[in-house]
């Protein structure tokens, strides 16, 4: 087993959250998602306090450190050529956006809804990937720990086709007219808000 996997599996033996465990071995909490991600390794100090902390030796955690350096190397140049791809996606669409804009008078006037539409299309996605920072304390307080992954998923999902539908009701208003726009932008939300409320009250017992 890497030491990626041990870590998260230790750590959730003992119920704890990545903060907790950087808590207890003096560390911040993004080096334990590095750790986990298995982007990076701890050093000696580190590795000898989270042996101790999991009363397990450094060699169970990382049996074969060189080989375990070249995992991480590895994952490291995976994930800067992702991040180098969707930077380079994200670039083209804005550069694509920008010339529509300038070139296309319709779009100018349906800005609104093409900014909000973005901003929800990414926090949906955000949530959906298990994020629940960005959803209100007060709309999550009675979500247990074993429920949160399908709480963020609901919610983001709902979040995402509320945005989905914003962004294709500013194309088809800006392409076609105000009055498709509107149908396409009220079921999207409609949709949306029912997947929301579902899982307020099915993990939340409520909305407040």
């Amino acid at each position: 087993m890497e030491f990626s996997e041990k870590l998260k599996e230790l750590r959730q033996q003992k119920g704890i959250s990545q903060a907790n465990l950087a808590a207890h071995i003096h560390i911040s909490r993004s080096a334990v998602a590095k750790w986990e991600n298995g982007l990076g390794l701890p050093g000696d100090e580190s590795l000898r306090m989270l042996a101790d902390y999991f009363n397990v030796t450094t060699d169970e955690l990382i049996p074969n450190k060189s080989c375990e350096e070249i995992l991480v190397s590895k994952n490291k140049t995976i994930d800067h050529q992702k991040k180098v791809i969707l930077g380079f996606a994200g670039g083209c669409a804005v550069g694509l956006f920008i010339m529509a804009f300038i070139w296309i008078e319709p779009l100018r006037d349906a800005l609104e809804l093409l900014g909000l539409g973005a901003i929800l299309t990414a926090l949906g996605i955000f949530n959906m990937r298990g994020n629940i920072a960005s959803i209100h304390w007060y709309n999550r307080r009675k979500v247990t720990k074993e429920n949160q992954k399908a709480y963020c998923l609901i919610v983001g999902l709902g979040t995402l086709i509320v945005g989905i539908s914003l962004i294709a009701a500013g194309l088809v208003q800006a392409l076609i007219g105000i009055e498709p726009s509107a149908l396409i932008m009220v079921g999207g939300i409609l949709v949306g808000l029912v997947l929301i409320l579902y899982a307020q009250f099915k993990y939340n017992k409520g909305l407040f």
